[in-house]
């Protein structure tokens, strides 16, 4: 029987050199894939219309507690308009008991991962509760499937 992945092991891990490392304190995390449609009716189709993939998009989304060092890694690719490889991916040492591990979250060998822009960053500072921020990562090119290393 297949396993059900618990919302609270899968996580957005952006890439640097070799290295992957968890986004800290992330609350949630979203990934969307879309495909333009583009109309393939002709005469031949009778009544009903047909339709042709086009144009494929994908993002990221993550919403986190507010840890000022990730915040600035981000503001700071963003406002340069530089490109990060982020993946999306279950941690291989996610325990339900003890939370992060000491050494921080580690990536699993598999999932999707791309290279990204940062299209939007929001940092939120209710009265009264903790500081969070939202950031959307719009895919540049391919969403490939993560190979495990060999």
């Amino acid at each position: 029987m297949a396993k059900v992945v618990k919302g609270k092991d899968l996580m957005v891990f952006q890439k640097k050199g070799d290295d992957y490392s968890a986004l800290a304190s992330a609350t949630n995390h979203t990934l969307s894939i879309s495909a333009a449609t583009m109309e393939a009716s002709s005469k031949d189709s009778g009544k009903w219309g047909d339709s042709e993939a086009g144009r494929m998009e994908w993002e990221m989304g993550t919403e986190n507690l507010f840890v000022q060092s990730d915040f600035d890694v981000l503001f700071a690719a963003m406002v340069a308009g530089e490109k990060l490889i982020v993946a999306f991916e279950v941690a291989s040492n996610a325990n339900s008991d003890t939370g992060k591990p000491e050494g921080g979250w580690a990536i699993g060998s598999g999932g999707y991962e791309g290279q990204v822009l940062i299209t939007s960053l929001n940092a939120n500072a209710p009265n009264g509760e903790n500081a969070t921020y939202t950031a959307t990562f719009k895919g540049c090119g391919p969403l490939s499937l993560r190979k495990p290393s060999l």
